[in-house]
């Protein structure tokens, strides 16, 4: 069935077309505008409304670039139903700053706030950040899936993984502010048990048809609601988060996760095509995110690779004082597993990352 022109946020879109625009914010104290890029694709048929959105955070910027990607293979003349696309949802955290972990920054310059601790943000009465996430809220509130995207920062490299979290069972969901106001105003709606258990299917669903090889389910804490995530989910909206790419680079693992973001599209039917999918998949329920103790220059170990398997105890690699050659800590994997982010940069601070592990132990599912 052909449809009519949708408008999303004062942009709209004809059938069978793609059109980019940008989204007014704020203007800050030396006139320099805040605006947020939006780019939508309408279906000639039918279908869903699904949204994909990144740069939440500045450092973690290879989300962009895999939507990029993947939204120029989409055919709008084929397509069913509306992709929104979301590409930098805090654009100034990737404009300015940086640290030894990485250009950009994962808080906003102008009010050093975390886009993912303010959701659904406000539009009044609020800091800039809590206004830029209502008026992405604005929009993503009216789509029926988001795929939340994040990456390995600029200090590590990062296979594609997807991490749902689903309700637990017997678990209240709270909502509650932070300081100074912020991280309030969504109070979501009364989802019942079978609504919620209705999420954790879609949402598990989602995190396979990604085609992610390793997945980590989070099934134990109740939902952030300030997180995108739990502001999607307790609002009923499925929101699957998953990482890929890293280290502001390009490398092999951004054509593999264009082709999981191509999967999801299919997995809603909005594109032709079957799914591809690793010869073999696990979701495990522990994921060990492995920070540094001291600081210093980080020298890996033979073995210490992206995809590498690692067994408890083995060592990884070593932070040693770059002036006196000193060993100030001994990197040891804490779990049995799969190695599927590695550091990428010499310099680290103590609570830098180390590595990302699936723990091979936990596996609760696996395909193939």
């Amino acid at each position: 069935m052909t449809r009519k022109a949708v408008t999303i946020s004062g942009l709209t879109v004809q059938p069978g077309t793609r059109e980019h625009g940008y989204m007014d914010v704020a203007v800050l104290a030396g006139g320099t505008q805040v605006r947020l890029p939006i780019q939508v694709i309408q279906g000639v048929f039918d279908g869903p409304r699904i949204c994909l959105e990144s740069g939440m955070h500045g450092w973690e910027p290879m989300g962009t670039e895999i939507l990029r990607r993947a939204l120029l293979r989409v055919d709008p003349a084929k397509l069913r139903g509306t992709i929104v696309c979301l590409p930098l949802t805090q654009p100034q955290s990737i404009e300015y700053g940086g640290s030894v972990e990485s250009t950009g920054t994962r808080t906003s310059p102008a009010d050093q706030l975390d886009l993912n601790k303010v959701w659904p943000g406000k539009h009044t009465n609020a800091w800039l950040t809590e206004r830029v996430a209502a008026v992405n809220w604005d929009v993503i509130k009216d789509c029926e899936a988001v795929v939340d995207y994040h990456d390995g920062t600029g200090a590590c490299n990062e296979l594609p993984v997807a991490f749902p979290q689903i309700f637990p069972a017997g678990v209240a969901v709270t909502v509650g502010g932070e300081a100074d106001g912020t991280g309030g105003g969504g109070q979501g709606i009364a989802l019942t048990e079978g609504q919620r258990q209705e999420l954790n299917a879609k949402v598990l669903a989602m995190a396979k048809a990604f085609g992610s090889t390793a997945i980590w389910i989070r099934d134990k804490s109740p939902f952030t609601p300030t997180m995108l995530n739990g502001c999607c989910m307790i609002n009923g909206i499925p929101c699957l988060v998953v990482e890929a790419g890293g280290g502001s680079q390009l490398d092999e693992t951004i054509e593999p996760s264009v082709e999981c973001t191509l999967n999801m599209l299919k997995h809603f039917g909005m594109i032709d095509g079957e799914l591809i999918l690793p010869k073999r998949q696990i979701m495990v329920d522990h994921y060990y995110v492995f920070r540094s103790y001291m600081g210093g220059f980080f020298i890996p170990e033979p073995g210490y690779v992206m995809g590498g398997i690692v067994t408890k105890g083995q060592l990884l690699g070593k932070v040693l004082d770059p002036f006196t050659s000193e060993v100030k800590e001994e990197c040891r994997s804490p779990v049995n597993g799969w190695l599927i982010s590695t550091r990428i940069k010499m310099p680290i601070n103590p609570g830098g990352y180390i590595a990302h592990i699936a723990d091979t132990d936990r596996i609760v599912w696996e395909s193939g």
